[in-house]
């Protein structure tokens, strides 16, 4: 059996992936319905607060439907238990590409996920998210939801 140490990095890939493929659906089994997230920071000018996994994905498809294509990577995985309760914290380093007519374009962020995460039922569920961007270089304006 997967330990749950496992689980919870190959659901932070399945999220990454999701992203890439748009699959949005697949979110639905990495956050909890209640869960919270802030995506971006005050230093780079860009914050989005989602208070639901519904506004989560909502989001996600508002920006990267824009997009062409997009390329997430993660690693450096770090993740702690307490109980039935998990933090964990994973590098991140997105490539965006335009779509027409900004096909050109590039949009390049790295950053890191913060999560808290639950087990419910015998699965693990992001409870809050946060992304921290670090970098970021390109033209985040005319790629991402143009």
């Amino acid at each position: 059996m997967e330990s749950d140490k496992n689980v919870i990095k190959n659901k932070l890939i399945d999220y990454a992936k999701s992203l890439d493929e748009r699959n949005w659906s697949n979110l639905e089994n990495i956050f909890d319905q209640s869960a919270t997230a802030e995506y971006g920071n005050d230093s780079i000018g860009l914050k989005f607060l989602s208070n639901s996994r519904d506004e989560i994905i909502e989001m996600c498809m508002s920006n990267l439907n824009g997009c062409g294509f997009t390329q997430h990577l993660l690693g450096n995985f770090d993740i702690k238990f307490k109980n039935d309760t998990a933090e964990s914290s994973c590098y991140v380093r997105v490539y965006h590409v335009g779509k027409e007519p900004n096909q050109n374009e590039f949009y390049e962020m790295f950053g890191e996920y913060k999560d808290n995460w639950r087990k419910i039922n015998n699965s693990w569920f992001i409870m809050q998210r946060k992304l921290i961007v670090n970098y970021e270089r390109g033209n985040r304006d005319k790629v991402l939801a143009p």
